[in-house]
């Protein structure tokens, strides 16, 4: 992308991103302060990337398909605050969609960064987001009073000097002054003593929030852009000046054999990265290969003992003394302990074990098979026993949760069996874009309407039915309790509560959520077709 903005080469660059940065940090205050986020959530994100794009263009590297699809991903998250009304989502998101923003901006225009798939994306977010920040906090202050500076004239400037010395001056001398007034009037103490208060009613009122509000962000964003435009120092800048007016100086002089520098300066090199680089640690194939059996026989073992209630459970072939209830709530935890631990392991001896002789390597790649496959059949356990306990205590957004990471965890083993296969297959990446995908799914999924679904179904079967925790659902819900309704008309009170709550609610366009108007309509419509209701 090649925009080549005017600002980029103009003179008082960093006055006009000063500015920019107040509009936006006014733009944040106006639309989250006091305000729950909700159309907000776009519309900020907009301008911000507006506000990177036009003050750091310059640093814009070619844009990725990886790139691409975190926009996507942003871009959908952040319309979740205006789609769905999901409190749980919405608070984890004011968290992770930053943190991708920040990773998707180091990646797009970020000085010297890594490939988006390698350990080290997260360090160089970080040095924007902290050190090349803060840094340049003081070029915020700097670029204003320089520019004053050029537009005043000497005297002026001499003037205004003297007038700091004199402030300065009468400093110490007005404290005294002052003591000994208000030790020789009461008066004159009392109206001292009221400065006080008074400072406290300008303190803590919402004016004094909000400018200091619009302080802060602005000397964060401006900071934060400014970190793209010159991520080196000063004394790195020095240093590498320094250095290129070496190399220079030495290709002039010749001071170097032409025929003879590669092959030495390349034997120098190699020498000094074996002595940099870190050896990682590797695990004996032995080793791995002890563990993995020792473990997979546990699992072995441990499956074939339940395997007759295992998959029989529903059919009522229970160990002796155990009841439904017990079985479906004992050893659920310790099983996703245990299907967690086998990936670690697995992870581990994949991606750190030493090569072998053959022999030892289908060993290892066998048991690693095995460990894949035990792990799946611990899962499906740890699956049925979990819809068992919501068949009978009922759905919650825990237990949903639950089910979507067993399933998510599921999916990695398998691709890491595949791995383990052929080798080709690009393991980090595949699991960086999995997961990736698999939150904005699970944002867009309709957590509370699936609830109260499932919900109704167990009171299909069951008659049971928790009333409380099905009207404390969000507002994605309510077109199925209205849904519901019809054949439990208690839930009516609960509709007509929920709308004088929508009435009664004066909230401002910032905060406005698609679910909720809708769900407001929704009851409107319903009630009023109601007889009970005039």
């Amino acid at each position: 992308m090649n925009l080549a903005l005017p600002i980029w080469r103009s003179p008082i660059r960093n006055l006009m991103t000063l500015l920019a940065a107040c509009i936006l940090a006014i733009l944040h205050q106006y639309l989250f302060y006091g305000h729950i986020p909700g159309i907000s959530v776009p519309i900020f994100v907009l301008f911000f990337y507006g506000f990177m794009l036009m003050f750091a263009g310059d640093r814009l590297v070619p844009y990725t398909k990886f790139n691409g699809l975190l926009s996507l991903v942003i871009v959908m998250l952040s319309f979740s605050y205006v789609l769905f009304d999901q409190f749980f989502f919405h608070f984890l998101n004011l968290l992770v969609l930053p943190i991708l923003i920040a990773i998707h901006l180091t990646m797009w225009m970020g000085y010297q960064t890594r490939d988006w798939f390698q350990k080290g994306i997260i360090y160089d977010t970080l040095l924007h987001v902290i050190p090349r920040n803060f840094r340049h906090f003081p070029t915020a202050f700097s670029s204003v009073t320089s520019f004053i500076s050029e537009k005043m004239a000497e005297g002026t400037r001499k003037t205004v000097l003297k007038i700091f010395i004199g402030v300065a001056i009468s400093a110490p001398l007005l404290v005294l002054v002052i003591t000994l007034l208000s030790s020789a009037d009461g008066l004159f103490e009392a109206f001292l003593g009221s400065i006080p208060n008074w400072l406290n009613q300008i303190t803590y009122s919402e004016g004094f929030f909000r400018l200091t509000w619009v302080f802060i962000f602005t000397l964060l964003f401006f900071g934060y852009v400014t970190g793209f435009v010159k991520p080196e120092s000063q004394k790195e800048q020095i240093m590498n000046s320094f250095s290129k007016e070496d190399d220079s100086d030495d290709v002039e002089k010749g001071a170097i054999s032409a025929d003879r520098v590669p092959v030495q300066s390349q034997n120098e090199c190699n020498s000094k990265n074996e002595e940099i680089e870190p050896k990682t640690l590797l695990l004996d194939p032995v080793i791995s290969a002890t563990v993995l059996v020792l473990i997979n026989i546990v699992y072995i073992i441990f499956i074939v003992l339940q395997f007759s209630y295992l998959f029989g459970a529903w059919e009522g072939a229970l160990p002796e003394g155990i009841t439904y209830a017990d079985y479906a709530r004992k050893g659920f935890a310790e099983l996703m302990l245990v299907a967690l631990l086998n990936f670690t392991i697995l992870m581990t001896v994949l991606l750190h074990t030493a090569e072998s002789n053959p022999i030892v390597r289908r060993i290892n790649h066998f048991m690693t098979y095995i460990l894949v496959l035990n792990s799946l059949i611990i899962l499906y356990s740890a699956y049925s026993r979990l819809h068992m306990y919501e068949e009978a205590y009922g759905f919650t957004h825990i237990r949903f949760l639950v089910h979507v990471f067993m399933l998510f965890l599921a999916v990695l083993m398998i691709i890491a069996g595949l791995w383990i296969h052929n080798k080709r297959i690009p393991l980090a990446k595949c699991y960086i874009i999995l997961g990736l995908i698999a939150y904005v799914i699970v944002n867009y999924a309709g957590m509370d309407s699936y609830i109260a679904e499932k919900n109704i179904e167990r009171y299909h079967l069951t008659g049971v039915l928790d009333e409380p925790f099905l009207t404390s659902l969000s507002a994605d819900a309510v077109p199925i309790l209205i849904e519901f309704s019809d054949e439990y008309p208690q839930m009516n009170d609960h509709l007509k509560g929920l709308y004088q709550e929508f009435a009664g609610q004066e909230k401002a366009w910032p905060s406005f959520n698609m679910a909720e108007y809708k769900a407001q309509q929704a009851i409107i419509k319903h009630l009023s077709s109601q007889p009970s209701v005039k």
